[in-house]
């Protein structure tokens, strides 16, 4: 399998971030003002083809990484994804309770959660392994 580095990650990355960010600054402001449903929810959904593709493109980074970096990958993806669980089961209970009352739009947080989740676990359990190649 030929490899995939981290500079060729970085510069997708960066160009999938530029759409992403178009994306939110010129189209999803009018998301709100198209009478035409379905030509709304094309325009609300808009900004997710960039994200799967970065979904995709780290996916691809982590198949192309040696055993000791997915290891710290999957480490780090695990602590986040429980970290986000229990905080939306908590937050599902409190608004089951009536003790917060939260729209469905705070949906649209869940993703960039785990992503900040991901990263600071990542720095963290990448720490442990920095004199062994790995970072």
């Amino acid at each position: 399998m030929p490899r995939f580095t981290k500079k060729q990650y970085n510069q997708q990355v960066a160009v999938v971030m530029t759409i992403y960010v178009a994306i939110m600054l010129l189209v999803w402001p009018h998301a709100h003002r198209v009478a035409n449903i379905p030509l709304r929810a094309v325009f609300a959904l808009m900004a997710v083809a960039p994200v799967v593709v970065l979904i995709w493109l780290m996916a691809k980074l982590v198949m192309h990484s040696d055993e000791l970096n997915q290891r710290v990958h999957l480490m780090a993806l695990s602590a986040a994804t429980g970290t986000v669980a229990a905080l939306s089961l908590i937050g599902g209970f409190l608004c089951a309770a009536g003790v917060l009352i939260l729209g469905g739009d705070i949906l649209i947080w869940v993703f960039p959660a785990l992503c900040l989740c991901y990263s600071a676990a990542h720095v963290l359990f990448g720490r442990r392994y920095v004199g062994m190649g790995c970072g």
